[in-house]
Formats: structure tokens, sequence, C-alpha cells
């Protein structure tokens, strides 16, 4: 057995087939430094060893060994969900369910590592993905944002004739017979509203920005990337995510002011990384929410956006957080 013990730089926390990540591993192997990856549908093949009075984590994978303690890790990346949406489906096995929660809460609790810096730190992305707490904070760092509801009756006050956005409070993933379907944002009518039974659940309700431009920004410390999504050089009416050919996701530059509120809004809430949804309306630039987790390596061929390098760059110290 190889008792030789590596000492590492930056843990990794994804999964096997989040390509996302592999961005970030080849760019660290690029520039030389230590790094380990482990996927959290691979724990089971994993000896792990945690001394929480030494604050010492020891992992061995094939008799390698891996050991990170405050005085020679610099950073964890985090590539883990924090919400667990699929526990208890009826299929499900104990000894499966036991895996996911435990090990999940096992991730969760590597924030007892306070010293080191974290992209991001699974507590505060926690707290992150309250898309009402979003608004409250982007209102107070001055964004626009569409008028928006919350609520499960159609006594509302509501004009029939209007457009307005549904969409859930969070992620919606839901299983109809031995299918998944994920609920996207839906345009519809005041009327339709009005008329609609909503008691099951909370939806939430906001006022329909139109002509408008679709726009993704990636914040990571200080750094900004952006890009805006069109199809045939114009706007999409609703969601975009429910086009699957012909859009273009197109690098831009973003005004000062927008730009440095992105910036506040990731550092108020405690993110090191966030992916902004914006709506362009004329000159006006509207906040629709914030994902601390969110996707981003698609706009790496698509928009030409280096993003891997900001987040290297952060990982390794060479980035500031914040303005």
């Amino acid at each position: 057995m190889n008792n030789y013990i590596n000492r590492i730089e930056i843990l990794i926390i994804s999964s096997t087939l989040d390509f996302t990540t592999d961005y970030v591993c080849l760019e660290l192997e690029k520039r030389g430094h230590s790094y380990l990856r482990i996927n959290r549908d691979e724990f089971s093949n994993y000896n792990i060893q945690f001394d929480i009075n030494e604050l010492k984590l020891l992992v061995e994978i094939d008799d390698n060994k891996y050991l990170f303690d405050e005085s020679s890790l610099l950073a964890i990346y985090y590539r883990a969900p924090i919400y667990l949406r699929d526990i208890y489906q009826p299929n499900l096995q104990m000894e499966e369910q036991l895996f996911r929660t435990q090990w999940t809460a096992f991730i969760r609790n590597l924030s007892i590592f306070e010293d080191v810096t974290w992209l991001n730190n699974p507590v505060a992305t926690f707290r992150a993905e309250n898309k009402l707490l979003q608004l409250k904070y982007a209102e107070k760092l001055g964004f626009l944002c569409p008028k928006t509801i919350v609520s499960n009756t159609n006594d509302l006050n509501l004009v029939p004739e209007s457009t307005y956005i549904v969409k859930s409070l969070d992620t919606a993933l839901l299983r109809t017979e031995d299918k998944e379907a994920f609920v996207y944002s839906s345009k519809v009518r005041g009327s339709e509203i009005l008329e609609a039974n909503l008691k099951v659940s909370p939806v939430v309700i906001q006022d329909y920005i139109s002509p408008k431009i679709d726009i993704r920004v990636t914040v990571i410390g200080n750094k900004v990337y952006a890009a805006k999504i069109v199809q045939n050089n114009q706007g999409i009416d609703g969601d975009w995510r429910l086009l699957k050919e012909g859009l273009s996701y197109i690098s831009i530059t973003l005004p000062d002011d927008i730009k440095y509120k992105c910036i506040a809004l990731v550092k108020k809430l405690d993110l090191a990384f966030g992916g902004i949804d914006l709506i362009k309306s004329i000159d006006e630039y509207y906040f629709i929410e914030i994902n601390p987790t969110g996707e981003w390596a698609w706009l790496v061929d698509t928009a030409g956006l280096k993003i891997y390098e900001g987040i290297c760059d952060y990982l390794v110290g060479e980035l500031d957080y914040g303005m």
C-alpha cells in the first residue's frame, strides 16, 4: 500500500457527469496547482476520515492518500446541490436514501473549514437561493425589479388584459409516471391567473417586461462576464430556455453601474460566484434572479467567455472578492 500522503491545495466537490467542472480541472492542471476532485456519486468508492479536533480530512482513493487541512488547503470549489428534491421517490431504496442524505450532510459540514476560500460556501448558497431575498437585496442596491407577488389565491388585483410571468418559488422538478418534468416560467394573461386554481402551492407572479433582451451575467469575485441571448438578433418572447435551436449567445459589456450592482449583490449574499439573469428593456436593466450554483459551461464555446479562468483565478487567490 502506498503510504505517501499528498497535500492538496484545492478540493473540488462535483459529480462524474458534471462536465462544467472539467474546464476548471484542466485549467488548474495547466497552471500546475494541486487539486482533488471528489464526485458525490462515487463516495462509496472512497475511504474518508475527518478528524474534527485537528481539522484534518484524509481521503483515500485507489490506495492514494490525500490530506486536507487549513495549513495547506487554499480553496474548496463546491459544485454540489444544496437541496435534494428527489429523496423520497417511492422507488428509492433505504440505502440509497441514506447515501444521498448523509453524504450531502457531510459535504455541507465541510463548511467547518472557515479559513479557506469557498466558491460557494453551502451555508451561503442555501440562504442565497431564496428568490424573495434576492429581490429584496437587488432593490436595495438600486436594481429595477418587476413588480412581484407570491400567492396561492387568484383574489388578486391583476389586470385581465395585461401579461404576467408565472413561475415556481423554488426549482420545481416533478415526476409524472416514469418521467421527470421541469417547470419553466410561463407567460400568461391576467385573466388566466384570475380564473386559475392556485390553492395547491404558492406561485410567483411578476409583471411581464416587453420588449426585452435576456442577459446572463456570471460574477466571480470582482470579475464580470455577460452575454445577451437572442434569436435572429432579436429578443425572445417568454422563457428562452424553452427554445432548443436558433439561439445566439453574444458577449457584451455592461454599463459600469449595472456591473457594480451585480458584483455588490453577489457580495451581499456572501457568495463568490453567481449566475444573474437580467432583462434589458429599451435602455433599462431589470434584475430577475440569481443562481448561486448556475451553469456556465454553455457560455464558453457559444459566447467565448472563459469563465473557468476567472474561477481558477479566484480559487488560487489571484482575484479579489468584491469591489
